[in-house]
């Protein structure tokens, strides 16, 4: 679902967009507005999807308002006039919907936005659990899902993978905030595992690759819910 905010001072304009969203199953419209002023105070709060925003306002203008946002929306313009077109699209408007808006013209706006955002996100990177440690005065690329568990010892830590221990100069908690929550556990003051490389779980100890790792009380509940979820 894309998040959808309407604003305009219109309140029949406002109805009609709040009921083509409502018809769209891939739009929501969490808040509706009839003045710029207050639209900039809860989007520079509460970042949304996609923006329905009238050219023409008293006060704070439509065209005023995208300008005002630091990243705006996906953002599409509504208005009686189309003298502001042109000034639309150089604002880098998905669309320019001309009012009395009828819910045919809304649903090809509505897949043109779809597309749009399909197309960003096919952009981006592809998200990685890679991170860096230092070995030896040395910067090591590690992913996360190559390792066993974590051993703290007095000031350095072993980081065990199937094919070697790494130590580290570091402490467990640093660590710990490099690595995926959903899939690590801290389980002891001394030990992070992974949890989809655990054998065996019996009395509050787990195995993993022959090795014992004790579950202590501290750790058990948050450990257990985790388990849970898999």
């Amino acid at each position: 679902m894309l998040k959808c905010v309407v604003i305009d001072d219109d309140e029949q304009s406002r109805k009609i967009l709040e009921h083509f969203i409502g018809l769209t199953n891939f739009l929501d419209c969490v808040a509706i507005f009839s003045s710029g002023t207050e639209a900039l105070a809860y989007l520079l709060q509460s970042p949304v999807d996609v923006l329905y925003v009238d050219i023409n306002m008293p006060g704070l203008s439509g065209i005023e308002l995208v300008k005002a946002l630091p990243q705006p929306p996906v953002t599409i313009f509504t208005t009686s006039h189309t003298d502001f077109a042109l000034t639309a699209f150089e604002l880098d408007a998905a669309d320019y919907l001309v009012k009395p808006i009828d819910f045919g013209r809304f649903t090809k706006s509505a897949a043109k936005i779809a597309e749009r955002l399909r197309n960003k996100t096919s952009e981006l990177p592809p998200e990685t659990d890679d991170f860096f440690i230092k070995v030896n005065n040395k910067m090591l690329r590690l992913s996360a899902s190559d390792i066993w568990f974590i051993e703290g010892l007095s000031d350095y830590v072993l980081i065990h993978t199937e094919q070697r221990q790494y130590v580290v100069d570091s402490t467990l908690r640093a660590i710990e905030e490099k690595l995926p929550e959903d899939r690590f556990a801290r389980v002891h003051r001394s030990y992070i595992v992974n949890i989809s490389r655990i054998e065996s779980i019996q009395d509050n100890e787990i195995t993993i690759k022959g090795k014992e790792i004790p579950i202590s009380r501290t750790y058990q509940q948050e450990f257990f819910r985790k388990i849970r979820k898999l």
